[in-house]
């Protein structure tokens, strides 16, 4: 009986690759697929014949050139139907939400930006507003709309694996906000819900898995800080799913204001409104919500440090200095091949350099800092949105193949 779950339990994990990899590379002959896959040709022959039957994959005869001298018939490819299902993937961020309306074979169809003051709304005001815009969004295309089967979340903060439920964020200021089950109650449409982070991690997994494999972490910094972790090729969460927190992590007992309520996170010490009190010289005490500043100071900071500044230049080194400090505590619990740093704060990598450098070689061993790549990202917003495709469309996937 054992013996018998394995082999259905492989032949479904088979699937799943065949599905995946004909996604990523849209159209592939039979022969093709084996190779991508690793798969045997009778056994690619067995799961699409299946996966045909299913209703999930076509067929498509190559077109013949007039030209050419050929014999024989035609050459046949397979591809995913793009009718099968529709998800609808949502970023939410500090003030603004993104959405998409995507077919089962990644192509989006249909999207809507939007800002929004959701830092100061409570969690029932905002599920509403998230409603009726996803609806606004699936009423742009309605015979696609009948088919969305998953919508997939991602936001900054704190998310709770078991219940869907926002534990805390900076995008709304209701603490355990039960996000996903009251927005599926809503819709009537399954929802899920992920660390934005995470999503960055999944994005680069996807995008290249032999450079992102294994044992590999992702820092983002912008108006916050987040990590998402891949150990063994697969994303960790944690029991609860708080797992990474990083920017929440404590850099030093009682210290600097965190946008948390806290005292000494580490993104107290790196993230933009960070820079500013530090720039301003404000009390450690001073809270983010008492911070009244826009993108352009944070450039103006970096253009002043760039041109000799030593004020605005210690900011960006004394920041790198905690980034450093908190990097080598990851290495030496985590052990990862690669580290992977991302984030608008980037542009000012080279500011923050030296006083991670010194950071790093401070809190660690020459060979275990030999030992990590350490690389430098520019930011691309469409990771996290990449990142929450992929998920959904593997929660399509599971659901569609018993």
């Amino acid at each position: 009986m054992i013996e018998k779950a394995s082999r259905e339990q492989v032949r479904r994990q088979n699937r799943f690759v065949v599905l995946s990899t004909l996604r990523r590379h849209t159209t592939l002959a039979r022969v093709d697929l084996g190779r991508l896959t690793g798969l045997s040709l009778a056994a690619v022959t067995s799961i699409t014949a299946d996966l045909k039957d299913r209703g999930l994959i076509t067929e498509v005869e190559e077109q013949p050139n007039p030209d050419a001298n050929t014999r024989g018939r035609p050459r046949t490819y397979l591809r995913l139907r793009d009718d099968v299902a529709h998800v609808v993937t949502v970023k939410l961020s500090v003030d603004r939400v993104s959405l998409a309306l995507v077919d089962y074979t990644g192509h989006q169809h249909a999207e809507a930006k939007f800002m929004v003051e959701s830092s100061d709304m409570g969690g029932e005001a905002f599920i509403t507003l998230l409603a009726r815009e996803i609806k606004a969004l699936m009423k742009t295309e309605p015979l696609l709309a009948r088919t969305v089967m998953e919508i997939t979340v991602a936001t900054q903060g704190i998310v709770g694996k078991r219940n869907g439920s926002i534990i805390w964020s900076p995008t709304i200021a209701e603490r355990q906000v039960e996000l996903t089950a009251k927005l599926s109650k809503t819709l009537g449409i399954t929802c899920t819900l992920y660390n934005d982070t995470n999503m960055i991690a999944e994005a680069l997994h996807r995008q290249d898995t032999e450079k992102y494999s294994g044992n590999f972490v992702v820092v983002y910094i912008d108006r916050g800080v987040g990590m998402g972790i891949f150990i063994k090729n697969a994303l960790y969460r944690g029991e609860t799913g708080a797992a990474a927190e990083y920017g929440h992590s404590p850099f030093t007992p009682d210290g600097a204001a965190c946008r948390c309520g806290k005292k000494g996170c580490l993104e107290a010490y790196i993230a933009d409104y960070a820079l500013y009190r530090e720039a301003q010289k404000l009390p450690k005490e001073t809270s983010p919500s008492a911070m009244f500043y826009g993108p352009e100071y944070i450039q103006n900071l970096r253009a002043r440090a760039r041109i000799g500044d030593a004020q605005a230049q210690k900011v960006f080194t004394d920041a790198g200095f905690a980034l450093g400090v908190s990097l080598a505590r990851t290495i030496s619990l985590l052990d990862p091949s690669r580290i992977v740093l991302t984030g608008k704060a980037m542009q000012a990598y080279d500011l923050f350099k030296h006083g991670m450098n010194k950071g790093l070689e401070s809190g660690l061993l020459a060979p275990l800092l030999d030992s990590v790549n350490l690389e430098v990202l520019p930011w691309d917003e469409d990771f996290i949105l990449q990142g929450l495709l992929i998920k959904a469309l593997k929660h399509l996937d599971e659901a569609l193949v018993h």
